[in-house]
């Protein structure tokens, strides 16, 4: 409207002409616009006049003005602060650094519908094609470990073979060609390694230093374990990298490293277990991609499995079995590995939040912990205290103001002249290194600025993980400040890829300790509340190995069986192990990228995984989860049980069907999804029920079913509502001739778009005219049950289920009312009771969204039209559906309709209910329109 024509106390719909639904739109695009957050309880009703709701915005801007100052003064306490030396650094909101909040919500939203989530799971994998190997007998194999009975037993077995043994261990023994060490000094074990290296060409090595029975208590020391118990097979690796990779002629060589955990790798034990086996296991499965050529085995007995049995199956491995590394043998002796099959996260219940709460994110000054600081300041709110090792300069402010080109003039204008001030020569790396300590601070600011504008308070701490002083300042700090948190996302990590026999020990120790040493110590110091969340970022490397990420997989794979652990504890923990992320990390280096691409490794995105963590601290139950696209050539062993068209026709849906769902033509993030379906009497039994004048009609609650079972397809997720469906045009089965019906979705920003369309095939098997579009309906999960006031429900009957349907058309599958309690002009009260015929004849097909008690709300509506106004009505459209559930319905609920009056086309509109004896609500509809037809 042009500005002379608005006056401040215009009615909205009255004198504007914008509807409720606009006006919500409206309403959503002046928070956003302001910066103001999500609100519970408003009502658009408050808000009738363009006054209202410039004094909404002007009362909820001093809200947030107030929130800056508070913020201001909490640098002052900072700065004032006896704790100041900890590292604590706070952002000051300032009015020059520009914050479009809508641009952040945007960019923070998850715009890929396609499954990414995935569980370890062991799975029987008994040997198919044996592949026998033989050993080079001039060829010693190296015996590592510390059970002397056990390493007696392999050397005999070797010796049938006729092939000499070298054994290194802690164990004081007399056996030929053993060297004594301890395991704690490093260097004496590089010394001996390397001294046995420069003599012998070895055939392999058995790795036995995981046949130990090792707790998780307070007195754990990563750092230490390691050493101890995962470095010698690095060592190892490293010195005999030549003879493990010459296999020249008939012989192999092998590397098998043995555990005795649980006969599963940690997933069948419920019991406490040091997860220093996962730096075992992750190193492991990393040197199966470096020595291609050797037979790399990672293997894992129960703790009680008899010893030469124990050396038999590893012989087995090593000599005949297939090429799989991660094997596994329970009790019985049958044979598993560790696969990863797709599951869908069940969204009925919230198990957790983070409303209100406080939330330590480690490396959450930038990359993914950002990202998640952000989705999480979005969603919940929390205080958020990031500690990350960048350093936040007083300047801060005036570089996050700058522009690219400002700051390059900066650059190569002013910084360059205030290093050549200091320093007698200035080289580009010590320019591009303060400029990069410059930027990384701005952006910073930046970050923490961001993060607070979408409703988080955020405390900084500058703090390197592996400086234990450095470390208990921060602690300590945050203990005094806070007491306990709520919860931990331990998001910080290095990754720098190495082949083993290119890395040092110092770097493999960095890595390593930055994520695994860090985790236990934040546990140790006892910061995080007892009823608290612990998530461990963790990667894909740890499960399925990477080529030159020894310690990275090491240290992955600890945090996750960590997370293992304190599951077991009773305690809300879980890791997430990720896939390659686009534009983060290894995503953006150009060899990485381009060596996994050519690899055809599909990349995630970091808005996409990062929402689907953010799901699983909600809704998520497993202590594990991986979030991964399709592996490609790196999957050597299959682990990841990829399904392009999950859930559909999947062995690992855990018993998902979706009935209507026949056939996938597509399931595309960039291209939509579409399904067929051929409806017909025979496969369809219930739509002999659904007759008029003979003639089956699909019913509309069919419909909404088919649109529910779109959602879970598409997106993984389970819906609770839908809306805008509109029943356009019947679906018949004219002359009981079957119909293809195609199911269409697309994503449409925050929702998904859906139809129901078919084509008119002659007797010829010619299509004529257009196709024709039946019904439409619209996905998003914003919406939540109204507060009705529900009636009373009254003992006598006014009608029963005989009379009912002498005049309804339904047949004995759809006759869902048992009776009619109550009716009069303006309300009518039914009773649903699931029908004793089933639809299918001897049984229901599994539904998601109550279709039989939808309908059974359709025809109490239906009811009163037919009572008071003597007119048959069906379903025309109806402006919002909501369940409480995708569980089974109930064997009887109590309906309820509102007349809401006759539209401007002459159309019944009612509210509608489904609720239990106890007033709790299973369905509502809103805005049900019915459109009168003329079958009485």
């Amino acid at each position: 409207y042009p500005k002379d024509m608005l006056d401040l106390d215009l009615d909205m719909e009255a004198d504007l002409g914008i509807d409720t639904v606009k006006q919500a739109e409206l309403f959503g695009m002046i928070r956003e616009h302001y910066g103001i957050a999500r609100q519970e309880n408003l009502s658009l009703k408050d808000y009738p006049t363009i006054r209202h709701c410039i004094k909404f915005v002007l009362e909820n801007k001093q809200s947030i003005e107030s929130n800056i100052l508070e913020i201001k003064q909490q640098k002052e306490f900072a700065s004032n602060s006896k704790t100041s030396n900890s590292g604590i650094q706070s952002a000051v909101i300032e009015e020059k650094l520009n914050i479009d909040i809508a641009s952040i919500i945007n960019q923070i939203k998850n715009n890929q519908i396609r499954h990414i989530r995935y569980v370890p799971v062991l799975k029987e994998m008994p040997v198919k094609d044996e592949i026998i190997k033989k050993f080079d007998p001039s060829r010693p194999a190296l015996i590592i470990g510390e059970d002397i009975e056990l390493i007696k037993l392999f050397r005999t077995e070797f010796s049938k073979l006729g092939l000499s043994t070298i054994i290194i261990t802690s164990s004081q023994t007399k056996l030929k060609d053993s060297y004594i060490v301890n395991f704690r000094n490093l260097e004496e074990v590089e010394s001996v390694i390397k001294d046995i290296s420069s003599k012998n060409k070895i055939s392999g090595i058995i790795y036995l230093m995981g046949c130990v029975d090792k707790k998780l208590d307070f007195d754990t020391n990563p750092a230490e374990d390691l050493k101890y118990y995962a470095m010698p097979l690095f060592l190892s690796s490293k010195y005999f990298a030549g003879p493990l990779n010459d296999t020249s002629g008939e012989y192999s060589t092998f590397i098998a490293m043995v555990t005795k955990l649980d006969g599963g790798f940690g997933y069948l034990t419920k019991e406490n277990y040091d997860p220093i086996y996962a730096s075992i296991y992750g190193i492991g499965l990393c040197l199966r991609k470096e020595y291609e050529k050797s037979i790399v085995k990672v293997l894992d007995f129960p703790k009680e499995y008899e010893l030469s049995n124990l050396v038999k199956k590893t012989f087995y491995e090593i000599q005949y079995s297939d090429k799989r590394c991660a094997v596994s043998y329970n009790l019985k002796g049958k044979r598993h590995s560790l696969i990863a099959i797709g599951h869908l996260l069940n969204k009925n219940k919230e198990n957790f939040t983070l409303k209100n709460k406080k939330l330590i994110i480690t490396g959450g000054g930038r990359g993914l912990g950002s990202i998640f600081a952000r989705i999480a300041s979005y969603r919940w709110k929390p205080d958020i205290i990031i500690m990350d090792i960048i350093d936040l300069d007083d300047n801060a402010l005036k570089f996050a103001t700058m522009s690219e080109k400002e700051l390059n003039e900066y650059k190569t204008k002013v910084l360059m002249s205030e290093l050549k001030s200091k320093h007698d020569k200035v080289t580009p790396v010590m320019l591009e290194k303060e400029f990069t300590r410059i930027k990384d601070s701005a952006n910073l600011y930046r970050t923490i600025k961001e993060i607070e504008s979408l409703g988080s308070k955020v405390y900084y701490y500058k703090c390197d993980l592996n400086n234990p002083v450095k470390f208990k300042e921060s602690i300590d700090d945050i203990r005094n400040r806070f007491n306990q948190v709520d919860g931990l996302a331990h998001f910080a990590g290095l990754e720098r890829s190495k082949l083993v026999v290119d890395k040092t020990l110092d770097e493999f120790f960095l890595i390593f300790n930055t994520k695994a040493n860090s985790a236990v110590n934040f546990w140790k110091e006892n910061i995080v509340k007892e009823n608290g969340l612990y998530i461990m970022v963790s990667s894909i490397a740890g499960k399925f190995g990477n080529l030159g990420q020894t310690d990275y997989s090491a240290a992955s794979d600890y945090i996750s069986k960590f997370a293992i652990n304190l599951f077991n504890k009773g305690i809300k923990a879980f890791a997430i192990d990720m896939t390659a992320i686009a534009n983060v990390g290894m995503g953006i280096r150009p060899g990485v990228e381009a060596f996994l691409k050519s690899q055809q490794v599909d990349f995630l995105y970091p808005q996409e995984v990062m929402n689907a963590l953010c799901d699983e601290i909600s809704y998520g139950e497993f202590p594990e989860v991986i979030y991964s696209a399709s592996l490609g050539k790196l999957d050597w062993d299959k682990q990841l049980q990829y399904e392009e068209k999950f859930p559909f026709g999947s062995s690992s849906s855990d018993g998902l069907e979706l009935h209507f769902m026949e056939k996938i033509n597509k399931n595309s993030p960039s291209t939509g999804f579409s399904a067929q379906k051929k409806i017909s009497i025979e496969t369809e039994n219930y739509l002999l029920d659904h007759s008029i004048n003979e003639t089956p009609v699909f019913p509309g609650v069919m419909g909404i079913e088919t649109f529910a079972e779109a959602v879970i397809g598409f997106s993984g997720n389970y819906p609770l509502t839908l809306s805008n469906i509109r029943f356009k045009l019947p679906i018949k089965l004219l002359k009981n001739k079957p119909v293809d019906i195609l199911i269409e979705a697309d994503k449409n920003n925050s929702s998904i778009l859906m139809s129901i369309k078919s084509d008119f095939v002659n007797a010829k098997g010619v299509k004529m005219g257009d196709t024709r579009l039946h019904f439409s309906a619209e996905y998003r999960e914003d919406l939540k049950f109204s507060n009705p006031h529900l009636p009373k429900i009254k003992n006598k009957a006014k009608v029963d289920k005989e009379t009912i349907y002498k005049t309804y058309f339904h047949g004995p599958s759809f006759q869902v009312l048992d009776l009619i309690i109550e009716a009069d002009r303006n309300e009518v009260v039914g009773v649903f009771k699931k029908p004793s015929k089933r639809l299918l004849g001897d049984n229901d097909f599994k539904y998601y969204f109550h279709p039989m008690i939808i309908e059974a709300v359709f025809q109490t509506c239906g009811w009163r039209d037919l009572y008071i106004d003597n007119k048959m009505t069906l379903p025309d459209s109806i402006d919002e559906v909501i369940v409480k559930d995708n569980r089974e319905d109930p064997e009887k609920l109590f309906t309820y309709a509102v007349f809401k009056g006759l539209n401007e086309y002459g159309k019944s509109v009612y509210d509608g209910w489904a609720f239990d004896e106890n007033g709790e609500i299973y369905i509502e509809l809103r805005n049900y329109v019915m459109i009168p037809v003329n079958i009485l």
